[in-house]
This record gives structure tokens, C-alpha cells and sequence, in this order.
């Protein structure tokens, strides 16, 4: 490996990246004292931090060689620092580093609320960096906005008999009816899907799932602590991940190559040698399950299961006839909708630094103030109804993909639009000339009438976010 010392690498121009006002500036790498930094200034807007809501930026990092395939960088254990703090009021930032090393979160220690501006110094791992021609490839680190769900049970289901029409999941009686609601209170439960088992749901034409199976103690369930990304993934997130693949990997992931993209309101475009959206913090529609899990892949994150999206929508509450995740039953007065590009705004003028509990219903946004889980765009999530699905133990992704572009974790179900192992969850907005539905485009927490179904390639109101495990102390 060549040697770092007096030698400054300058991260390059791509890696500024959006969501959400998110920014990252061009970093730069050096070596001192036989350890690797990179230094660089990180910004988001409507941080917070209290009680019950905090949120935080993943980071991670890769370096792209002026030909072949990237390489992702890992980080080290500890030693990270805030250099500097240009927010304009008191802020200690703490970091939470993943046990496998493939990035780290960075959030506001104590009680706070706005505009986090600082400038960290990150130890890399220099083990990562050998065998890197330094002269011939630059650096970028990544940013995504994310949640802490915290520890803790809570129940799943809903009470309606509305809800149970729609697939929604119940404690069932002796004959397969409706009992009560189950409450999940260990990560390590297991829990049996049978008409007198632990669980059950109804079915119409199989989209909610197979009703049968053991969801055994490896199956996250939520009542651990884990982070979810606040916003679905962008199409400045997709970009960022495109414009570092090279050629063979990127056959595949070309999302506005499939028909109707742009008739559809797509915008990612390939200008000369490099992808490119005019709208970056639009939420990437057209999103198969193989390019979601490329990306959550590449990203180091995970895909989430239905328990982990009852828990962030939910939280604590007791669950209640038809809610949303806003807590209550109503979705007439939400407010953050499509404008004529696609993006989601406030049509009122609200902001974000005016969220609070009091007002989620106007936002769309959770108990825990994750955005978007009903409206927007379907969630995909991995399913309970299918054995795949149930398979499924929360590994992570390692930052690597194969070497045609798609997910190599062996754990997440592979190509299933056909093989089954996911479902949808949340609703999914289609255009202002489609009248609303029971579960379109917003849809009550529990309701799952595609809980199980696993058919559907890209279209107009397919997209993703993903999750990670929280590092246990």
C-alpha cells in the first residue's frame, strides 16, 4: 500500500450528497501517527433529540478507483471525534459504530432540536485502504438520515373488523377467530402462524400469506432496538449508488430504462458518463426488490420485516380501530403530499423544525416521527407469509455486491418478484386522478392485503427504505 504521510487525498465532487438538506462536503484522507482519517463537514436540518424521538445519520464510506469496481472502506472501533461545531448552539455529538464495522451513526447526545452543522474526524480502518492505488482513486462518504426505534414491546393487529378483512394479525381462539391482539415482548420469541396457534390472519386470495409456519427467535421482531432510515429512499440516494458501479454492475440497476419511467414521473437521467436527477430528495419510484436490496446492500443496511414496520409506526401505543401511524383514524387533514414533480411537500408551508406529537397527522408522520410510512410510496418489508420470508435473520448488508450489480447476502430472498419471502405495507400514491381507496394511498398500520405477496416488478409507486440493528453495549 502506498503510504499516507504528508499525503492529502481529496474526496470527490459527487460525494455531496442530499437528503432532506443532508449534506456531506468533499473530505480529505490522511494518515498520522499510523492511523487513517478522513475530515469532512456534515450538515442536516430538523435534527432531534429527546425522550422518546432521536434521530441520526448513517455514514459509510468507499473508494472509487478510476477503473473497476469500488471498494467499501470500514471504519474503526473508536476514536471519533467533533472537530468543530458551527450550529449555533450548545451540541455534543455521540457515535454508535456497527459491530461489523461497515459505517457508524452520528447523532446529538443530550436534549436538542434544529440544524446540526459540524465537522467530524473519523478514524478509517487501515486495513480497508490496502492494496488501494492512492493516485488513482478518489474517496466518498455517504449520509442517510435515520431513526432510533428504541427497545421495548408492543402489540400487533388491530381490533376492526375492517382490519381483519385486510389481513391484519391476531391472537386467534381455538376455531381460528379473532381473540386478541398479540403483544411481542422478546426478540427471541417464537411465535406459531396456525388457526390455534400464536398468530393468525385472514386470507382472500393469498396475498397476506400462507397462515402457517413457525417465525422463529432469529426473525427480528422489533422489540430490540434498531434504526430505520426517516424518508424513503431518494432518487439523489439511487444516483450516488449508480455512479458507483462500473459497467458490467450497472446493467440491472437502470431504473429508467423500464416502461412508462418517465411517462411515470421518474427523472434520473445519465448525462455523458454520470447519473443525474434535477429532483433529489424525490422518493425513488420504480424500485424493483432486486435494485432495493442492491442499494440496502451496497448501503450496509437491511431490509425491515413487518414487526419492525408495526413497531416504527406504532411505537408504544396501545393499537387502536384503523389508525395510521400519526395515532388516529383520520387521514383528511394530512398535508405531505406530491407536488406537480413528485416531491413530497407541506401544501400548507409548514416545516419540519414545527413537528411534534401533537401535530403527526399534517406530517404523516409516526409515533416515532419516521416520515412516509402510509402514503407515498409501498413499503416493502419482509413478510411472515411465506417461508423464505420467515427465514430471515436481519443480517446486514456488507457494503459489497456481486460483480453484476444485485445483493450477495445469501440470507435475503433472492429475485423475489418470483420466489416469494416479501410483501407490501403502508399504501402507495398513484396520481392525483385515482380516487382514494381503504388502503390507498394511505393505509391504517395493520392493514395487509399484500402483507404476502410478492409479484410486482418497478412501477409508479414502488420504493423502499431499510434498517439497521442497534449495536447492544
Amino acid at each position: 500500500m502506498k503510504r499516507f504521510s504528508t499525503l492529502f487525498v481529496f474526496f470527490c465532487l459527487s460525494s455531496i450528497c442530499y437528503s432532506s438538506e443532508l449534506k456531506l462536503s468533499k473530505p480529505l484522507l490522511y494518515t498520522e501517527n499510523g492511523k487513517a482519517y478522513a475530515i469532512f463537514n456534515l450538515s442536516w436540518d430538523n435534527s432531534w433529540h429527546n425522550n422518546k424521538n432521536n434521530d441520526a445519520v448513517w455514514l459509510f464510506f468507499k473508494a472509487l478507483p478510476n477503473q473497476g469496481a469500488y471498494q467499501h472502506i470500514q471504519v474503526a472501533s473508536e476514536g471519533h471525534v467533533m472537530r468543530s461545531n458551527f450550529s449555533g448552539k450548545n451540541l455534543d455529538v455521540g457515535f454508535e459504530v456497527a459491530k461489523d464495522a461497515n459505517g457508524l451513526f452520528v447523532f446529538p447526545k443530550q436534549v436538542y432540536r434544529g440544524k446540526v452543522d459540524i465537522v467530524l474526524k473519523i478514524v478509517l480502518d487501515l486495513q480497508s485502504l490496502q492494496n488501494i492505488n492512492l493516485h488513482k482513486t478518489t474517496f466518498s462518504v455517504y449520509g442517510i438520515e435515520m431513526v432510533k426505534i428504541p427497545s421495548g414491546a408492543f402489540e400487533i393487529g388491530d381490533p376492526a373488523e375492517k382490519a381483519i378483512q385486510y389481513g391484519s394479525l391476531f391472537q386467534p381462539d381455538e376455531q381460528g377467530n379473532f381473540s386478541k391482539l398479540l403483544q411481542l415482548k422478546s426478540e427471541d420469541q417464537e411465535i406459531e402462524v396456525a388457526k390455534n396457534g400464536d398468530l393468525f390472519y385472514e386470507t382472500k386470495k393469498g396475498y397476506e400469506g400462507d397462515q402457517k409456519g413457525t417465525i422463529p427467535g432469529s426473525f427480528p421482531k422489533g422489540v430490540d432496538a434498531f434504526y430505520i432510515m426517516k424518508y424513503e429512499i431518494n432518487e439523489e440516494q439511487y444516483v450516488n449508488f449508480l455512479n458507483t458501479l462500473d459497467s458490467t454492475a450497472l446493467g440491472d440497476r437502470i431504473i429508467f430504462e423500464s416502461q412508462n419511467y418517465y411517462r411515470d414521473g421518474g427523472t434520473i437521467t445519465k448525462q455523458e458518463e454520470h447519473f443525474f436527477t434535477p429532483f433529489p430528495n424525490k422518493p425513488c419510484k420504480y424500485l424493483s426488490w432486486d435494485d432495493a436490496m442492491a442499494y440496502a446492500d451496497w448501503a450496509a443496511l437491511r431490509p425491515m420485516t413487518e414487526f419492525e414496520f408495526t413497531k416504527a409506526a406504532r411505537g408504544t401505543d396501545k393499537a387502536k380501530a384503523g389508525a395510521f401511524p400519526w395515532g388516529n383514524n383520520n387521514k383528511d387533514n394530512v398535508q405531505r403530499l406530491p407536488n406537480e414533480n413528485g416531491e413530497l411537500q407541506m401544501i400548507n408551508g409548514w416545516t419540519e423544525e414545527n413537528l411534534s406529537d401533537s401535530n403527526l397527522e399534517y406530517y404523516a408522520a409516526s409515533f416515532y416521527w419516521v416520515m412516509d410510512l402510509s402514503g407515498s410510496l409501498w413499503e416493502r418489508v419482509i413478510t411472515i407469509g411465506h417461508p423464505k420470508g420467515r427465514a430471515f435473520n436481519g443480517s446486514h448488508g456488507d457494503g459489497i455486491l456481486s460483480s453484476s450489480g444485485s445483493s450477495n447476502n445469501e440470507n435475503w430472498p433472492v429475485e423475489a418478484e418470483n420466489s416469494g419471502g416479501i410483501g407490501f405495507r403502508g399504501g402507495g400514491f398513484y396520481g392525483y386522478d385515482r380516487s382514494y381507496h381503504e388502503y390507498n394511498p394511505f393505509s391504517p398500520i395493520a392493514y395487509r392485503p399484500y402483507g404476502g405477496w410478492h409479484g410486482g416488478m418497478r412501477s409508479i409507486a414502488y420504493g423502499s427504505r431499510f434498517v439497521r440493528t442497534a449495536t447492544k453495549k
